[in-house]
């Protein structure tokens, strides 16, 4: 089991915990967790516990020795990773060159569900979608066959929903609906993003309409989790930690969330609260934020027109911000974050400078309340099976001119921010919205250690 990023990333994403907990309980299986750290080194935790760190001996301590590779990849930017823990382990990274006895490598998660083409030519199963009901089915049928590739194998495998084999026919995604179980956590570490908090997740998917979102269209139709199943997990966690996170693309989207953060509050547990809407935001909901003594809370309006953001299918005024700002302040939170975008589709001048303005507001309101504002601010990149897939992007020069245009209108403000960089934007348009030829390309590249060919290829159109 890997994740293509290092141990503190890794163990803090639910779709890896899930992934490993599922796995280990699978009948004859013996599962080991392996990541990547800093300097390309492997890292597994297995190699701690005796029993497992012989077995990790058994198998070389790489990849390679084991039956079945499992990857679970969030980001597009991981690939370089999954391609570079392959190489470590002395397994061809391409699907075409692994002839004779290498590991079954399969690969899924969020970015892959998306767009499942790129991964296929280093991957042997690229699956889409929930994997919930379907891992089951894909160990069973490898254990059956013998780990052994193509022919009869091949075609149990390609009846299995969310698979993909390769080839033009791209499969509709496995949907887990409902939600019986919560993803959660299984391992509790000190050494993560989320140190010893036990996550849970209470949604899978959102309702909102937003155009640019992969996570709504990816991850639809929006499914909550029953109440009592997120206390279960939640009461059974508690004799390890007293501290809780619900995890949903925005947790306000589950209707019966202060009346499950009351009863986890009775377990004597205090939870940690995601992303929320503004225009969800009540002073109930506040309350419950300063009982649980969260001094943060986060909003996401993109942009500072209320008039552009509505034509990104973000309907949110900016009057609604404000109020949810002061709302929070009021109960002694401290510290707001905004993530906000530009290089969007149809955006302007005056969309760019409205950042300023929605900016001053803001830090008015939390400076009366001797709060602080923290702005995150990305650059557009098309996602696959969004509406934006095909809106291409602009050329660097736009983005550095964009730049430096917020930095002048924040500058007076004297508000924290930070812009993620640009450096891989090119790079990580074409692994979002390619195919088969970008996989191939970014492995040349990999061999010749430059990204070079990303920034020449045509920025309107995406490898094939």
């Amino acid at each position: 089991m890997c994740y293509p990023n290092s141990y503190r990333v890794g163990m803090s994403n639910l779709g890896f915990h899930s992934l490993f907990h599922r796995t280990a309980l699978f009948q004859g299986v013996r599962a080991v967790r392996f990541f990547i750290e800093r300097g390309g080194a492997l890292f597994s935790p297995e190699s701690l516990i005796p029993e497992k760190k012989r077995l990790l001996e058994r198998c070389g301590g790489t990849l390679r020795g084991f039956d079945v590779i499992l990857f679970t990849v969030s980001y597009e930017l991981d690939y370089l990773n999954l391609v570079k823990m392959l190489r470590v382990s002395d397994i061809p990274p391409l699907c075409e060159e692994r002839e004779g006895r290498f590991p079954i490598i399969v690969a899924g998660g969020v970015a892959v569900s998306a767009n499942p083409l790129p991964l296929s030519v280093f991957c042997d199963i690229v699956f889409a979608g929930d994997m919930d009901g379907s891992l089951e089915r894909i160990l069973e049928i490898l254990f059956r066959r013998g780990f052994e590739k193509g022919g009869k194998t091949a075609a149990m495998l390609a009846e299995v929903p969310g698979v993909y084999l390769g080839g033009t026919k791209i499969p509709e995604r496995n949907i887990k609906d409902p939600l019986s179980e919560p993803a959660h956590t299984v391992v509790l570490s000190p050494n993560t993003e989320f140190s010893n908090m036990f996550l849970v997740e209470i949604v899978r998917g959102c309702k909102g309409s937003c155009s640019f979102c992969m996570t709504r269209c990816v991850n639809r139709p929006v499914r909550t989790v029953k109440p009592h199943k997120v206390i279960e997990r939640v009461r059974l966690a508690s004799s390890f930690t007293k501290r809780a996170g619900l995890v949903a693309p925005l947790i306000t989207d589950h209707p019966e969330l202060a009346g499950m953060v009351k009863e986890i509050n009775g377990l004597g547990v205090r939870v940690s609260f995601s992303s929320m809407r503004p225009d969800r935001f009540t002073e109930s909901l506040a309350s419950l934020i300063e009982e649980n003594g969260q001094t943060s809370v986060t909003f996401a309006p993109e942009t500072g027109s209320s008039v552009f953001r509505k034509r990104i299918g973000k309907r949110i005024e900016n009057e609604e911000f404000f109020k949810a700002v002061e709302i929070a302040a009021a109960f002694k939170v401290r510290r707001v974050r905004y993530y906000l975008i530009y290089g969007l589709p149809g955006e302007n001048d005056d969309d760019i400078v409205s950042f300023g303005d929605i900016a001053k507001k803001t830090n008015d309101i939390v400076k009366r309340h001797n709060g602080t504002l923290y702005l995150s601010i990305n650059p557009f990149i098309p996602k696959k099976q969004t509406p934006f897939e095909n809106a291409g992007i602009h050329p660097i020069s736009y983005y550095k001119a964009a730049e430096a245009r917020i930095k002048r209108v924040l500058e007076p403000l004297e508000i924290s921010y930070r812009f993620e960089s640009t450096r891989f934007l090119h790079l990580q348009y074409h692994l979002s919205v390619g195919g088969i030829d970008t996989g191939r390309l970014l492995y040349r590249c990999i061999l010749e250690g430059s990204m070079k060919a990303f920034e020449h290829a045509e920025s309107k159109g995406p490898l094939k």
